[in-house]
Order: structure tokens, then C-alpha cells, then sequence
């Protein structure tokens, strides 16, 4: 480790960041799709607390989306949102986006998109341990979630004890009734 090998690693990382939050900026979307039955997945911050030690056989986000892609009722698109946070991180690499657009029946919101909004309009919140199942609950949505997490109690809240039941577990929450009183 010297100074030269820490400088030109820098800058490295700053044209990393520069190229994919221009990516970024170009094709995810930054609007919700209008008249469209939809399915909200939000992606976790690599290397968080939620994913390798919560989940660690769930790190392989790409992977997930598509079986939840695959897990779809006729007529339901999954829409897939960025963490704002990774900005901090230098985003992912364009490939991932790129491998996450090309699945069929996912939009890939940009991460100033409102979550709010999307909760308000969304059918369904699927999420590996992250807050948005919880926020689901306040705008009467259900969720599904792939660990225990401290809002698991809900009735609103379907944990998976494996990835063969998501199909079912699709269609089974879309149906459940959530109550604010819960």
C-alpha cells in the first residue's frame, strides 16, 4: 500500500460511481406505471446486517427476482426499487441492473422514486427482511417476507419457510383483508 496505489484506487472508484449513477440517471424509471397491477419488491444495501446475517442463502438478489418474477399471477408486474442509500456505496455495478431489466415483467424504479407512493398503489410488498413489510401493514397492503423480522407477528405478514411456496403465498396475500387494528 503506497500513495499512488491509494490515489489511482480512488479514482477509480470515482469514475465507477460517475458511470453508474449516469446509468442510473438514463433508464431506471422515475415514475410509476399508470393503471398497472404491480408487485413491490425494494432491493437491500449490499453487505447490510438484513442479508448476511439474516439471510445469508439470500444474498444473491437476482436470483430471488427472478423466482418471484416466476411466482407472478397473470397480470401483475414486479416493480424492483434501488436503495437510495447505496449511493453511498458507489451503486451496483450496471450489470446488475442490466441483468434485473431484462427479466420480464420487472420495471426497475429509480431510487428517488416516493416509496410512499408506490406503498400506496402497490398490491403486495415481498421483501427479505427489510422495513417496507412493516410500512406495507400501515398502508393496509400485506407482505411477505423470506425471515422472521419483529413485524412477522402481522396477520398481514406471510413468512416463507421456503421458496416453493412463494407462488402460493403470492396469491394467498393478495387476497388477505389488512387491518390498521392489527
Amino acid at each position: 500500500r503506497n500513495k499512488m496505489k491509494v490515489l489511482t484506487h480512488e479514482i477509480s472508484l470515482l469514475l465507477k460511481k460517475r458511470k453508474r449513477k449516469s446509468f442510473i440517471y438514463k433508464n431506471l424509471l422515475t415514475f410509476l406505471p399508470d393503471n398497472e397491477s404491480f408487485i413491490y419488491y425494494p432491493l437491500h444495501i449490499e453487505q447490510e446486517r438484513n442479508l448476511l446475517i439474516a439471510a445469508p442463502y439470500l444474498t444473491n438478489q437476482i436470483e430471488l427476482i427472478r423466482n418471484i418474477v416466476k411466482s407472478l399471477p397473470v397480470g401483475y408486474k414486479l416493480l424492483v426499487k434501488e436503495h437510495p442509500i447505496m449511493a453511498l456505496r458507489g451503486w451496483r455495478s450496471t450489470s446488475t441492473y442490466k441483468k434485473i431489466m431484462e427479466l420480464p415483467n420487472v420495471e426497475l424504479l429509480h431510487p428517488t422514486v416516493n416509496a410512499d407512493e408506490i406503498l400506496k398503489k402497490c398490491s403486495l410488498v415481498i421483501t427479505i427482511s427489510g422495513t417496507a413489510g412493516l410500512e406495507a401493514a400501515f398502508y393496509q397492503k400485506p407482505s411477505i417476507t423470506f425471515v422472521d423480522t419483529n413485524y412477522s407477528i402481522l396477520p398481514s405478514v406471510h413468512k416463507l419457510k421456503s421458496i416453493e411456496e412463494l407462488p402460493q403465498a403470492i396469491r394467498t396475500s393478495l387476497k388477505k383483508e389488512v387491518k390498521l387494528s392489527d
